[in-house]
């Protein structure tokens, strides 16, 4: 067990009981600074290798908030606008249909969709794309192969939608667009785009799409949770999309947290205005509500509710609870996880941000969320 300590009682406790995950590295941060971070267990239990602080996480879809202040960076400059269709900056978006139903012989039939989604759809989950982990009529057509796999190919991003924008909220690929967009307005691949305007400027060296051979050792291994113990999880390439697949350490992605803590700026660098960052943390679905996810690709994913069963709606970049959490969290935090159970939230409210992080599947591990409630109960317990 390693640990740094600013907080009234500690937390390794509860990390050093986490039973039910490999391992685990948590921190816990202000504005101003790091209050707590330990690591416990195993990041490789074939090895035995220890988890610590610095080890390098697949973050998965905690990409997307990376993503969302990228796409907010070029808002700022006039260059996006967020109500604009996305077949302003990308025409081969445009005349989109969705996915109404599958015919006798399973083929898809598609109808031509009432409105074109828009920017901000896109950032906010409601712009009719889903993901095949959620949604069981894409997984369908990815299995029929009528539609590429999002996991395997770009193709996959110009499947039909699954609804019509604006009609509700879904989690889905959405984002992993707003990574197109972003490189098609910058003209620079999205890689280096954040590193140049996020990573390098608020001081995350351990952040990239593709992990350093010299720091490869430091990796943790997603380990697939089965009646035995663990597996390791196949190996995996992983893309550069809006939607996933950084690996980060937990120290540097607080580093990304404590500056949207903190208006925008870190250390005197600036990545937003504040005026932006309030945006992130504002309704931006009106009366449509953020609901609990059904898995269709149980060995991915359980089904999850990220509002743990309070209301719930979406700023721009992550889930917003509408009312207090029941482990501490302030009504208006933002939120959301990876797929290999990491776990994040930024209470502005009490200045304070957090995050939790193992490398397991499927997502919504009960342990794995467990653990996330008893850690957040510990962290408001200590302020």
């Amino acid at each position: 067990m390693s640990s740094t300590n600013q907080l009234g009682i500690t937390l390794d406790p509860i990390l050093e009981g986490a039973t039910g995950v490999p391992g685990v590295v948590a921190a816990v941060a202000s504005a101003d600074g790091v209050l707590y971070q330990g690591a416990a267990g195993l990041r490789d239990t074939a090895s035995g290798a220890a988890m610590e602080k610095d080890t390098i996480f697949n973050i998965a879809s905690m990409t997307k908030p990376v993503t969302t202040v990228a796409c907010l960076q070029l808002v700022e400059q006039g260059r996006v606008v967020l109500d604009a269709p996305v077949s302003e900056y990308l025409p081969e978006f445009a005349g989109l249909q969705v996915l109404d139903h599958f015919d006798a012989d399973d083929k898809m039939v598609l109808t031509p969709s009432p409105v074109q989604p828009t920017v901000r759809q896109l950032l906010t989950h409601t712009s009719g794309y889903v993901y095949e982990i959620w949604n069981e009529n894409a997984l369908k057509s990815v299995i029929t192969d009528q539609v590429a796999s999002i996991f395997e190919s770009s193709d996959g991003l110009l499947a039909p939608l699954g609804f019509a924008p604006g009609s509700r909220w879904e989690y889905g690929i959405g984002i992993d667009i707003v990574g197109l967009i972003v490189e098609a307005v910058a003209d620079k691949s999205l890689d280096v785009y954040i590193a140049d305007h996020i990573f390098t400027p608020l001081g995350m060296p351990d952040t990239f799409y593709a992990v350093p051979e010299n720091k490869l050792l430091r990796r943790a291994t997603v380990h697939v949770r089965t009646e035995g113990g663990y597996e390791p999880a196949p190996p995996r390439t992983d893309r550069v999309t809006g939607g996933g697949g950084l690996s980060s350490t937990i120290s540097d992605y607080v580093r990304f947290m404590r500056a949207l803590l903190n208006g925008g700026a870190l250390d005197g660098v600036s990545i937003l205005e504040p005026g932006t960052v309030d945006m992130m943390f504002e309704n931006q679905i009106g009366a449509v509500s953020v609901l609990p996810g059904s898995s269709s690709m149980p060995d991915f994913s359980n089904d999850f509710d990220m509002g743990f069963g309070g209301p719930a709606k979406w700023g721009l970049g992550f889930l917003l609870n509408a009312e207090p959490g029941g482990s501490g969290r302030a009504a208006g935090s933002g939120s959301w996880a990876g797929l290999f159970n990491s776990y994040f939230w930024i209470d502005r409210e009490s200045d304070l941000c957090a995050v939790i992080a193992t490398q397991l599947l499927p997502f919504y591990d009960t342990a794995a969320v467990a653990l996330l409630k008893q850690f957040e109960a510990g962290v408001y317990q200590s302020g």
